[in-house]
C-alpha cells in the first residue's frame, strides 16, 4: 500500500484523514476493512511527521456517546499490544493515566514503524516501503520509562485510586 499519501498532506490534514471509525472504534465494520498493520503506518507517519494523536482522538472523541468514546480505548490497547507484541502488559496499560497511554502509544510507534527501500524488479527502481519492525517486540522499556514517571507525578497514590483507574478500563467510564 502507498503511504506517500500521508506523507504529503499537511499535519492538520493528517490529522483529520485519521479522525474516524476506521482507526478509532474496534468494534465498527469500517475497523473491520483493514489490518491493524495497515492502521499503524498512517499513525506512525502522524507521529513521526510531529503530529499529535490527542488532538486526533479528540477530534474523533468530540461529542460522541459513551459507547464509541470507551471504543477509543480498546483500540488504542490494541495497538499497543500489537506493537509490543502481547497483551501481557494489559494490567500495567490500565494503571497509567490517558495521557500516559498516549506518550507510550507515541512512543512505541515511533519506533515501531521503519521505512525501508525497495527495489521493484519489473522497473529496476526503488521505492519506500513502511513496514513494523521487530524493535519493541516483548521490550517493556518504553513502559516502564511511561510507568516511572507515573510514579513521579503520582507519588502518593492509593489503591483506591489505581482501582478507579482500572475500573475506567475496564468497567462503567472512558478515559476518553
Amino acid at each position: 500500500m502507498a503511504y506517500e499519501y500521508y506523507t504529503e498532506l499537511p499535519i492538520e490534514e493528517h490529522e483529520a484523514v485519521l479522525a474516524n471509525r476506521k482507526f478509532w472504534d474496534c468494534y465498527s465494520s469500517e475497523w473491520e476493512s483493514a489490518t491493524i498493520e495497515k492502521k499503524l503506518i498512517p499513525l506512525a507517519l502522524l507521529v513521526q511527521r510531529g503530529g499529535k494523536l490527542n488532538r486526533v482522538i479528540n477530534k474523533y472523541a468530540d461529542g460522541r456517546e459513551y459507547t464509541y468514546r470507551k471504543a477509543i480505548q480498546y483500540s488504542v490497547i490494541e495497538y499497543i499490544e500489537k506493537l509490543l507484541g502481547t497483551d501481557d502488559y494489559y494490567l500495567r496499560i490500565i494503571q497509567l493515566d490517558k495521557r500516559e497511554v498516549l506518550q507510550l502509544l507515541t512512543e512505541l510507534l515511533k519506533a515501531g514503524v521503519v521505512k525501508d527501500y525497495v527495489r521493484d524488479s519489473r522497473s529496476n527502481s526503488y521505492r519506500d516501503e513502511y513496514r513494523l519492525t521487530e524493535n519493541s517486540k516483548n521490550d517493556d522499556s518504553l513502559l516502564t520509562v511511561v510507568e516511572e514517571r507515573h510514579k513521579r507525578v503520582y507519588p502518593n497514590e492509593t489503591i483506591e485510586q489505581k482501582r478507579r483507574r482500572a475500573e475506567r478500563w475496564i468497567g462503567v467510564g472512558s478515559i476518553w
